[in-house]
């Protein structure tokens, strides 16, 4: 009951948001903060040309590889198009134009650590304050603001702690929420207002974990997937205290999580043919070393383009789900409703989706035969608003 409560009373803001839009603008700017599932192309100006991205097959779909970790466009393209303005350009490339926003996503970029050739989450956010006066006041407070990121964080933590302790496990990711959070504050404090949250996906079931730390075929791994849930439930509590301290803080919160898992246990439900191996790679989940002579022949049909990044039909499949779905996928508001909300509306927060994470993760290692019920069901976990 208080599942239907919360939809239906979703449903009565977003009218009631519609009959403000006459007083409101419609958001024209977009800002992008996270890594290689954001990148639109940062990567090659740090690391040089000569990245795996910058080259065939990737681009494939679009017949043009251009610093997109895809076999062509990534969830930014879309929400871009969505909008009804041109796709964002990556801040590093200094000759594009601006006018719409940034992106400053970038390829192996963390939250915490200091990788080789990439910008951290504070870096990042530091490059926008650089950059900042590009647009004005009132840009900046209509903008949307997306982020991703964390994924790499929690790999390598998974890669050094084989058996971590629960204290260790929670002391980890309160150090990344907590660097989120001054991140998020930064870019208030700058006039955003309007932020949008892509939670992390079951890392254990990206082909290149499975293929690196992973023994049997068709499991995901239970600790990746695990710090992944972990943190996506501490990043909801963090975004719903801030909507209650941050005066006009608006969020939406899309369950990647859920969607993706539910792609990888049944990828035909969703017209793929395949959740377990990339469409490009070599070894058992086909996780490492996209070349040419290693694709396969129809990239739609899969949900991983390469052994850590998703298909352009993916993509495309996340990108409507997080501008049009109903509460169960993403939360308080979708992207289509965030834009058009008044910045008078009263804090609503996300309470749908703060244990479903949790829950997938306890069978984690029975992918293969899992049953679906209740909010974790496959159809209930893609539902739009028409």
């Amino acid at each position: 009951m208080a599942h239907s409560n919360f939809r239906f009373f979703s449903l009565i803001l977003f009218t009631v948001s519609l009959l403000h839009l006459s007083t409101t603008s419609r958001v024209q700017t977009l800002f992008i903060f996270g890594d290689d599932f954001y990148d639109v192309g940062n990567k090659q100006f740090l690391a040089g040309n000569l990245i795996p991205a910058n080259a065939h097959p990737y681009g494939v779909a679009i017949r043009s590889a251009t610093g997109r970790w895809s076999d062509g466009l990534v969830v930014p393209n879309y929400l871009a198009e969505f909008m009804g303005i041109p796709r964002i350009s990556s801040i590093l490339d200094s000759k594009s134009d601006f006018s719409h926003g940034a992106s400053f996503s970038i390829a192996g970029a963390t939250v915490l650590g200091s990788p080789p050739e990439t910008m951290k989450l504070e870096e990042q956010v530091m490059k926008f304050h650089e950059n900042k006066k590009k647009w004005s006041d009132k840009e900046l407070s209509q903008a949307i603001y997306l982020f991703y990121i964390g994924g790499e964080d929690y790999l390598d933590f998974a890669k050094n702690n084989l058996s971590p302790s629960n204290d260790q496990k929670h002391a980890f990711v309160d150090q990344v929420i907590s660097a989120i959070d001054s991140s998020i504050k930064g870019v208030y404090e700058s006039g955003g207002r309007k932020f949008a949250f892509q939670n992390l996906a079951p890392l254990g079931c990206l082909p290149n974990t499975k293929q690196e730390l992973g023994e049997g075929r068709d499991k995901c791994l239970h600790l990746p997937s695990e710090m992944a849930a972990l943190h996506n439930k501490k990043l909801l509590q963090l975004l719903n205290k801030q909507a209650l301290e941050l005066k006009g803080f608006q969020f939406s919160f899309y369950d990647f999580f859920t969607s993706l898992h539910n792609r990888v246990v049944l990828p035909n439900t969703y017209a793929f043919t395949t959740g377990n191996a990339a469409c490009c790679g070599t070894g058992p989940y086909n996780g490492s070393g996209c070349m040419a002579k290693s694709l396969c022949a129809k990239p739609q049909a899969h949900i991983f383009f390469d052994g850590k990044h998703l298909t352009q039909e993916a993509n495309s499949q996340i990108d409507h789900l997080m501008w049009g779905a109903t509460p169960e996928v993403v939360g308080p508001h979708n992207l289509r409703e965030l834009m058009s909300l008044p910045s008078d509306i009263p804090v609503v927060f996300c309470t749908d989706m703060d244990n479903r994470s949790d829950a997938i993760t306890h069978d984690i290692y029975g992918m293969g035969t899992m049953e679906f019920g209740g909010e974790n069901h496959v159809e209930g976990a893609d539902s739009f608003i028409m």
